[in-house]
């Protein structure tokens, strides 16, 4: 059975903070001098916070693995200079090793259970096919399980690109999206985040319904719920977009492709799913390292429980390559959702009602003049982005570029949503993983953040 279940050892007193996506470069190999730092166990100490930010560093720690885990108490990062908080490093390789886990490889995104405060984290290895499942509280990983041959022999691949929790966290599935030129899966983990129960039950072939997206493969790549959990919509790496019934936490009534929006309807590399209401549903497309046209998709999902799944609305964005998306209320209670161009490096404002771009900014400066802002999360007035690195290991492979400045950057957002702040004091560096790669001749960072995450305690 490929699932590691490992019971919670004695919990910590100490009251913790914690609160929220193809491979790969070789680097440097670490030797004695430059070891990683030692993952945090259950005795140490960590100060209590409101909410947390953690981001992942997903280069290579170790040979062929590791990688890193930075978490940063918010509540020190509200002062005139956010670079001064320390972070708390914890490195993923020990983490596996010290929970009896196999050694993960580029660990992409981390997202958490929907408790209330949610109590683990959840995140997926792009490079290895393992998600692995972290106590929030002892920072301690409790569970991991690996798809890479999908369930009872179905198929899978080691491109676990993305894990998320069902809304009632009875189960995870993860988007397999298959290296390559081959099909993706997705695959089911039922779930007891109360014991650390963790068990790999179903695999969905996707290769079935390559003739109705009118593509050659389809490699799924994020996906989010529907608010009851009944129903996922799931990105697709060549456009496109599957809608998929979940069937049951046990797997006894398994997943089922319900409806199929083609690649020529929906163009671009799908890439995330974001939920805005009950009744709506964002996806983007994006351009990638080979620049081109991006999008936002406006999914209707108001009738699915009776089977209505309209195509959906498509609004054009400027700029190159959509990735995150953030999401911000003005005084006038108006919404809108900011989404990050990780090649151009703007922000693009658009108004969900009205479904149109009211402004686009630039997050180039000079001391970060091409930041490749990737994931985002807005929290009280302020924007947190993880920042790419010199040489990336996932997506823009190609565009290398030794001034990139890895880390994560807090922007303050006006009052209106369309304009924002940020100087070189709100640039939180990752500067901890050992490995260096050269660059046009500069030796820097292997450093390459991507998975990001702001919790709530």
């Amino acid at each position: 059975m490929l699932a590691y279940t490992r019971k919670s050892g004695a919990a910590i007193t100490t009251a913790v903070a914690a609160a929220f996506l193809l491979a790969a470069c070789q680097s440097t190999p670490v030797d004695e001098e430059t070891a990683p730092p030692p993952a945090a166990g259950p005795d140490d100490e960590v100060t209590a916070a409101s909410f947390e930010v953690w981001a992942l560093d997903q280069a290579d720690t170790v040979e062929d693995g590791g990688g890193l885990l930075y978490i940063w108490n918010g509540d020190e990062l509200g002062s005139d200079a956010p670079s001064d908080a320390t972070a708390e490093v914890i490195d993923l390789g020990a983490a596996a090793e010290a929970a009896g886990c196999e050694l993960a490889q580029r660990p992409h995104m981390v997202l958490p259970n929907n408790s209330t405060p949610p109590t683990h984290m959840i995140i997926s290895n792009v490079a290895s096919g393992d998600t692995h499942f972290m106590d929030i509280e002892t920072r301690e990983i409790t569970g991991c399980v690996n798809t890479a041959e999908g369930f009872d022999g179905a198929g899978g691949s080691h491109a676990a690109h993305a894990s998320v929790a069902s809304p009632d966290d009875s189960f995870v599935i993860v988007a397999d999206m298959n290296h390559g030129d081959d099909s993706g899966f997705l695959h089911k983990i039922q779930t007891d985040f109360s014991s650390d129960s963790y068990e790999l039950i179903e695999t969905l072939v996707l290769e079935d319904y390559a003739a109705e997206l009118d593509s050659d493969f389809v490699r799924p790549i994020c996906h989010e719920f529907t608010s009851d959990g009944r129903f996922a919509y799931v990105t697709l790496a060549q456009g496109g977009l599957v809608i998929v019934d979940t069937g049951t936490a046990d797997g006894s009534t398994p997943m089922e492709v319900v409806r199929v929006h083609p690649a020529d309807t929906m163009p671009g590399a799908g890439c995330g799913a974001f939920p805005v209401s009950d009744d709506v549903m964002l996806t983007n497309g994006e351009s990638g390292a080979s620049g081109g046209d991006d999008f936002l998709f406006f999914h209707n999902t108001s009738g699915v429980n009776d089977g209505d799944f309209p195509a959906p609305f498509t609004l054009e964005l400027p700029g190159e390559d959509t990735h995150g998306t953030a999401f911000c209320t003005d005084a006038d209670e108006r919404e809108y959702a900011l989404t990050f161009m990780r090649v151009s490096n703007d922000i693009n404002v658009v108004d969900i009602e009205a479904r149109e771009v009211v402004a686009t900014e630039s997050m180039a400066t000079g001391f970060s003049p091409n930041p490749a802002p990737d994931l985002a999360y807005h929290r009280d007035g302020k924007i947190y982005v993880s920042l790419r690195g010199a040489e990336p290991l996932t997506a823009i492979t190609s565009l290398v570029d030794a001034d990139r400045t890895p880390g994560v950057a807090v922007l303050t957002v006006s009052d209106d949503c369309r304009t924002f702040t940020w100087t070189e004091n709100d640039l939180l560096t990752m500067e901890d993983n050992p490995n260096t790669v050269n660059v046009d001749g500069n030796e820097v960072s292997a450093a390459d953040p991507h998975g990001l995450a702001v919790i709530e305690r």
